[in-house]
């Protein structure tokens, strides 16, 4: 069953990272089309903030849109989508070319978005591209680059399907209305992945009526890690990494935590003093008897897991990390009210 939209729990950093950028947008619209055009004063609304599946916002979002693809560089790797209705496309891309209000309104009547309409408005998505690019840096200190899609500087509806996007993650959807004078307000909307999202604003989301369970990770791998964060987190779960294992004797004593995940890289046996102790104090941890407790070491064998289970360390598993861990997890990433 697809999980419905749930509204994002705003908090003042929120507020303003979105309020700077609808307000950029809209300065950057108003400021391209008095080059055409005058007395023109596009409004856009207040971004509304709402987590939801891609493939949610494809279904509930059925009027023909165009899509403005952007890449994210640098310190994150990904995608975010700028969605403009056709009609609201149509005028925007009309108004940067000077055409007369009577062959717009003609265009408007005729569902026509030509080719010529799509290059002016590919100029539009290149121009919001820079706002949002210096927008996100200035806002947050990020080093994070955004660059147009000039492959397909415009996807129109028939392309726009859930398989395109890459990130296979839940999407921050700011939903807002634009406004051109004399024309029908239409939506407009922002989609960010929700870890590009969270890295900008270096928070953790909160859901309204969600209180997400919590895995504790520690692992030799980091980019495994980043790998596994980005498959496990969901608005039911969150996989959250430490640096230090022993930092997993701590964290474990938490209400929300339901499991801890602890990689090493490869053991040797027979096992020197220190590797030794160590085993027995995580054997020992009555914290991490508590919860599911996940184990795993690089090129892990029957023999040795033996050997460590014998100091205590039940969870000791030949399974790697990177295979078995995704699959251990998937009790705690469904809607909880659903099992």
């Amino acid at each position: 069953m697809q999980e419905k939209p749930v509204r994002i729990i705003e908090n003042d950093k929120i507020r303003g990272f979105n309020d700077k950028v609808q307000h950029g947008i809209e300065h950057a619209l108003n400021f391209m089309l008095a080059a055409a055009t005058e007395n023109i004063n596009t409004q856009i609304s207040y971004f509304d903030p709402f987590l939801m599946p891609i493939d949610a916002y494809l279904s509930a979002y059925k009027k023909r849109s165009i899509m403005i693809k952007i890449h994210v560089e640098n310190a994150y790797k990904g995608e975010l989508f700028l969605f403009f209705e056709l009609r609201t496309a149509i005028i925007l891309g009309s108004l940067m070319r000077m055409i007369l209000p009577s062959s717009l309104e003609e265009k408007l009547q005729k569902d026509i978005f030509d080719e010529a309409d799509m290059d002016s408005f590919g100029e539009v998505g290149n121009q919001l591209c820079g706002i949002l690019d210096r927008a996100f840096r200035t806002l947050t200190s990020k080093n994070i680059h955004l660059r147009m899609d000039f492959e397909k500087k415009v996807i129109g509806d028939e392309g726009i399907v859930g398989e395109s996007f890459s990130n296979k993650e839940e999407y921050v959807v700011l939903l807002s209305t634009i406004t051109v004078p004399k024309h029908s307000s239409q939506k407009m909307t922002l989609l960010l992945p929700r870890s590009l999202y969270e890295v900008l604003l270096n928070l953790e989301i909160q859901l309204e009526g969600i209180v997400p369970k919590i895995i504790y990770m520690y692992t030799w791998n980091e980019q495994l890690g980043e790998e596994l964060q980005r498959k496990i987190n969901s608005r039911y779960a969150k996989l959250i990494l430490v640096h230090e294992p022993e930092k997993l004797f701590t964290v474990a004593d938490n209400p929300n935590v339901v499991g801890v995940a602890m990689d090493l890289k490869s053991i040797q046996f027979p096992l020197n003093l220190q590797d030794s102790i160590f085993m027995k104090r995580i054997g020992a941890q009555k914290n991490l008897a508590k919860v599911p407790f996940f184990f795993s070491y690089d090129q892990s064998t029957e023999e040795g897991v033996k050997t460590l289970k014998s100091l205590g360390l039940l969870a000791a598993s030949t399974q790697s990390l990177a295979e078995s861990f995704p699959q251990w997890a998937q009790a705690y990433l469904q809607d909880p009210s659903k099992t």
